[in-house]
């Protein structure tokens, strides 16, 4: 699995990089659209990888990440100060486009931003020390940019911390914490995971287990549980929520043939399955 889910010529480049990061790719664990298309049928299309990484891990590691990434071509994108990278795909329109997440208890005083090498910083988000610990191991095979056979182990996030990740994304784009200035941007960011949110618990919310696994994965994590009940709560409650016009507006935005109203009531039905039935 992994060859249809990852296309070329995305999937040398990945091959590629994890070869080259060697035992520190152990460190990574893909998040986000990437990791969702491996657990949910027909996922939304993505050119972006995600990685959740253990910086206390990294740490100090050789390779080092920002040698790795200069030897492959990758350039930082400047706005985004070190935790996201680009490079051009040779002979090709197309690009690798990483970036790198961290843990808010790992983050800077003053700072969004998690120290992990000299040179790479990752973005702080709540719940990224749940992802290293909630994962599984997929075989990715294919060949490198030179036509070597190559094959990688890829840490993949589950979809009950994907949805985790994604409730908590929308909350932050919906809120706009970055400012005026990213207004647009953020609505847009927000509409995308509003729809995430709905396409992962469409996928698994028939599987008995699924409800459990997403809460109990928090474990004594009290802070996080109340802020997924409290996202949940209030961004699906009924057709007026935050959540649903999201969602809404995300499928008139892509034209997406289906019917609306119906879509809507049954995602509303659908994530409402997810609140502990002690507050529902």
């Amino acid at each position: 699995m992994g060859q249809g889910i990852i296309e070329e010529p995305q999937r040398s480049h990945l091959l590629q990089l994890h070869t080259e990061l060697g035992s520190a790719a152990d460190y990574f664990v893909l998040v986000g659209a990437r990791a969702i298309r491996f657990t949910v049928e027909r996922a939304r299309p993505t050119k972006d990888f995600d990685f959740v990484l253990d910086a206390v891990m990294l740490r100090g590691m050789s390779p080092s990440i920002a040698e790795v990434l200069g030897k492959l071509h990758y350039e930082p994108v400047p706005e985004a100060r070190n935790f996201q990278f680009i490079k051009q795909i040779p002979n090709t329109q197309e690009k690798m486009r990483i970036e790198f997440l961290g843990s808010e208890k790992e983050k800077r005083t003053k700072d969004f931003r998690v120290d992990v090498q000299e040179g790479v910083h990752a973005r702080a988000c709540m719940g990224a020390e749940i992802v290293l610990r909630e994962f599984d191991n997929r075989q990715i095979k294919g060949v490198l940019p030179n036509g070597q056979p190559a094959e990688a182990r890829v840490r993949v996030a589950r979809p009950h911390v994907l949805l985790m990740m994604k409730l908590f994304a929308m909350d932050d784009r919906y809120r706009n914490i970055r400012g005026p200035r990213e207004t647009e941007h953020d609505r847009a960011e927000a509409r995308i995971h509003a729809a995430d949110v709905a396409s992962i618990v469409r996928y698994h919310i028939q599987n008995s287990d699924f409800k459990r696994l997403f809460w109990s994965q928090f474990g004594s994590e009290a802070e996080l549980k109340e802020r997924a009940i409290s996202t949940i709560s209030s961004y699906f409650a009924d057709l007026n929520s935050p959540g649903i016009l999201l969602y809404a507006e995300f499928m008139r935005m892509q034209g997406m043939d289906i019917d609306e109203a119906a879509e809507l009531v049954r995602t509303v039905r659908e994530v409402r399955l997810l609140i502990p039935s002690s507050i529902s």
